[in-house]
């Protein structure tokens, strides 16, 4: 019978989960009390074997009374061991997971560090343009789904409309969807009309809109360019979510009013497309704004701004600017009412 105890190697706490055999065993040997253990290894009763013996004695719940009797033990002197023992297993678990987790915690924020530092902050001046060109060439790099652009004026020099189109080239190589807005007066400058017909081509999309266009381009709604008013060349760099969100929900605006840029300029589009410029004019004389400043907010030259007031003044009858603001509200020609087509 000495296969009956066996030393327990296993390592940890014991278990007092029984098989059916173990319970019909413990059972056996309770209601007799006291069994001899040749008697229990008989083969008379049926389900008792040596391993649920061993597994009975293992746990406690058996013991043997000299050198060949068992009798049973109360499971509640067992279990106040053995559960004591699955208490201070569990209650290392509970410290253990606290400390992983406390770990874990620090290393996010080391990450979160890391990744604020290799993307800058949520507002970045960039003075010089060379350094410019460099952020939106790594932007670009970076992006994989969308770029908006906003591209105010009229005429665009021909080494910018070079770079934009090794720029979209790459974007659209690798299933980035672009979409650009330009200013109506972008349409009478053929550099710029070549290169949008051949970004059309390619597959960018492009329209136009009249009136007032702010330059900037956003990156997959991550990142925000604009340029900086006080240092010309330089420009900000935005990165916090609900500015971009702003600017994104303002290109869409103004895109769903323009014109896709490649439409056939009828006379009576081109004819519309002045008139809202003259609307735009108006705007910006009631606001005080100068031809120099209207001029560059409409992407037209001086000399064609100051035509358009001319004629605006021709048509009221006003004899100075002066006059004009005074027809102009008197009118109402901007308030919705006054169809701009009467000039």
């Amino acid at each position: 019978m000495d296969t009956l105890v066996k030393e327990r190697t296993a390592a940890g706490p014991g278990s007092i989960e029984l098989t059916s055999a173990e319970l019909v065993t413990y059972r056996h040997i309770a209601r007799q009390g006291l069994v001899r253990i040749d008697e229990l290894m008989s083969g008379a009763h049926g389900d008792v074997s040596v391993p649920a013996v061993d597994k009975l004695i293992a746990t406690g719940l058996v013991r043997r009374l000299g050198a060949d009797c068992l009798a049973a033990v109360d499971p509640a002197r067992v279990s106040d061991r053995l559960l004591g023992q699955w208490e201070e297993r569990v209650e290392n678990a509970r410290l253990g997971l606290q400390w992983m987790r406390g770990q874990m915690a620090e290393l996010g924020l080391i990450y979160a560090t890391q990744q604020q530092a290799l993307q800058g902050p949520h507002l970045e001046r960039i003075e010089s343009h060379e350094e410019v060109v460099r952020a939106l060439e790594r932007y670009a790099d970076d992006c994989r789904e969308e770029v908006l652009s906003a591209r105010p004026g009229g005429a665009h020099p021909d080494a910018e409309l070079i770079e934009a189109r090794y720029r979209y080239q790459q974007l659209l190589g690798r299933g980035v969807q672009l979409r650009a807005l330009y200013q109506y007066s972008a349409r009478f400058h053929p550099p710029t009309v070549r290169h949008t017909e051949e970004a059309i081509g390619a597959g960018v999309e492009v329209r136009t809109v009249t009136g007032d266009l702010a330059r900037f381009v956003i990156f997959d709604r991550e990142v925000l360019v604009v340029p900086l008013r006080s240092s010309p060349g330089g420009a900000l760099v935005v990165r916090d979510a609900d500015l971009i969100a702003f600017a994104a929900e303002m290109f869409n605006a103004a895109w769903s009013t323009g014109e896709p840029i490649d439409k056939p300029r009828e006379r009576t589009f081109v004819q519309d497309l002045a008139n809202q410029t003259k609307r735009s004019i108006l705007q910006h004389l009631i606001d005080g704004a100068d031809d120099r400043t209207t001029a560059r907010a409409l992407g037209i030259s001086v000399r064609t701004c100051q035509r358009h007031v001319s004629d605006i003044m021709q048509q009221l009858g006003a004899s100075s600017r002066l006059q004009l603001g005074f027809l102009l509200r008197e009118q109402e020609l901007l308030s919705g009412r006054s169809p701009v087509s009467t000039m």
